[in-house]
């Protein structure tokens, strides 16, 4: 009788052509976890039939399947996430081999952004080793750290049923390196704030699996809807800026966070998020060892973080890597 390692796991992702149709891996980011689920409705007979019981059959009804990761962040991934959950995408020319990929909410059109197969190469499914999860849309992505360890990501995904994959994954592991959070920088109005110890920002986008009578379980479309953009400071208290400046006058700064490897030329990795109107929403003080306050924030809407598609935004990603492009 045998048995499978978890550690034997690899995941990939890959951008669909046509929704919900899986095509192979792309990126292979190592998640330290990757929980999928099967979400078939049960559809219970209840019709009364002199018996004293409640529940006499079932069938399968509508399903979907939910996705659940989180890991250190890698920035050739992270593109493939960030055009998912944003939709508009632009590159520019390359500076030593290093590409700025610029993600920003899709305005135009239906306002639907790519979908992505997510596959999971557990070892189990029969001939193949892995399970593909087709038309995954992100309802959350997490980018977070804490100084005292990894820049790290983490989101939520609703996706077709699964299917065993086409094929079996090649997986061909990141060649990137994590990054330590002490790497990462805030800047709140212009100005540096070097008293920030951990930081996250957390895109939420609705979605709307709709099912239709066309024969099938899975969904006919999972519909994207609003985007709503929040997060967390944490400060070591120099003094009470954030709640003079930041809430009680609701002065809604720009909020600027910063990820980068360190690196220069060909070697630089770098990912800059950013909040024009970074609006407090509270400023709880925190009495520890030493003073500090833990900061909610929600960024509002604006036309400076708007990308190519116009309209208003809540948020600008501008990310460096080696990817010549996202878009296929």
């Amino acid at each position: 009788m045998g048995v499978t390692p978890g550690a034997r796991s690899a995941f990939g992702i890959g951008r669909e052509t046509t929704p919900g149709t899986q095509v192979a891996a792309t990126y292979f980011p190592p998640f330290k976890k990757m929980d999928p689920q099967e979400k078939p409705e049960f559809l219970v007979d209840e019709g009364y039939r002199g018996s004293m019981a409640g529940e006499y059959g079932g069938v399968l009804g509508p399903s979907s399947a939910e996705l659940d990761f989180e890991g250190p962040g890698f920035l050739d991934a992270l593109g493939a996430l960030l055009h998912n959950i944003l939709g508009d995408y632009a590159v520019g020319a390359a500076v030593s081999g290093v590409y700025p990929h610029t993600f920003g909410l899709l305005n135009s059109g239906s306002g639907q952004p790519p979908t992505h197969t997510f596959i999971d190469s557990q070892q189990l499914t029969a001939t193949v080793g892995a399970r593909a999860y087709p038309g995954a849309c992100l309802s959350e992505l997490t980018l977070s750290g804490n100084s005292e360890g990894l820049f790290e990501v983490s989101g939520k995904a609703t996706a077709y049923p699964s299917a065993p994959a086409t094929a079996s994954m090649t997986n061909t592991p990141t060649a990137e390196s994590v990054i330590p959070a002490w790497r990462s920088t805030v800047s709140i109005a212009g100005s540096s704030a070097a008293n920030v110890s951990e930081w996250s920002l957390s895109l939420e986008r609705e979605l709307a699996p709709v099912w239709t009578a066309n024969g099938t379980q899975a969904p006919y479309v999972i519909g994207r809807g609003a985007l709503k953009v929040s997060g967390k400071l944490t400060f070591v208290a120099l003094d009470e800026s954030p709640l003079i400046t930041g809430l009680l006058t609701n002065q809604q700064p720009a909020l600027v966070l910063t990820v980068n490897n360190g690196g220069s030329t060909s070697a630089l990795r770098e990912i800059a998020i950013t909040c024009t109107k970074a609006a407090y929403q509270t400023a709880q003080q925190k009495r520890d060892t030493l003073l500090g306050f833990d900061v909610n924030f929600a960024s509002m809407a604006n036309a400076t973080d708007a990308a190519a598609s116009g309209g208003l935004s809540p948020v600008k990603a501008v990310l460096k890597n080696a990817v010549a492009s996202y878009s296929a």
